[in-house]
């Protein structure tokens, strides 16, 4: 009987662990106005500071921008009334792991690429709800209407 509650306790841990150890993808480096990152459907008011998890939706209120450092240097930008959804970011060099999946919703955007898009650009996707942006330079804008 003690084995049996033992394995359920491990059973039920486990995945919470897991959880529990999802490294962070970047920084909120500035901020102005209402920024929000809503993040398992909680919506929090975003700090300089604030650490970044992939599936975080970054919104920005009418005058306000934020600006994101990722862990491998992208910088991005948002302006006003923008919506962003980080779908993917895996930034492990060590195993030749790269990938960016950015959703924009709507709003404006400014991208400077760091290491993931220099040396494997073709993992950085940036999805519009018209095109999706393959990356081949190492910067871009972009504007997305409602």
């Amino acid at each position: 009987m003690k084995m049996s509650v033992i394995y359920l306790l491990i059973a039920l841990l486990v995945p919470c662990l897991a959880k529990a150890d999802t490294s962070s993808i970047g920084t909120i480096k500035t901020t102005k106005g209402d920024v929000t990152v809503v993040r398992n459907a909680a919506r929090t008011p975003a700090h300089v500071g604030d650490r970044l998890y992939p599936e975080d939706i970054l919104q920005t209120g009418t005058n306000s921008s934020t600006g994101i450092v990722f862990e491998d240097n992208t910088v991005l930008s948002l302006g006003p009334d923008t919506e962003i959804i980080i779908s993917d970011y895996v930034f492990a060099p060590e195993k030749g792991l790269f990938s960016m999946i950015i959703q924009m919703v709507k709003g404006t955007a400014s991208y400077l690429s760091g290491i993931i898009g220099q040396q494997s650009p073709e993992t950085v996707e940036f999805h519009t709800p018209d095109a999706t942006i393959g990356i081949r330079g190492t910067q871009f804008l972009v504007k997305v209407g409602i």
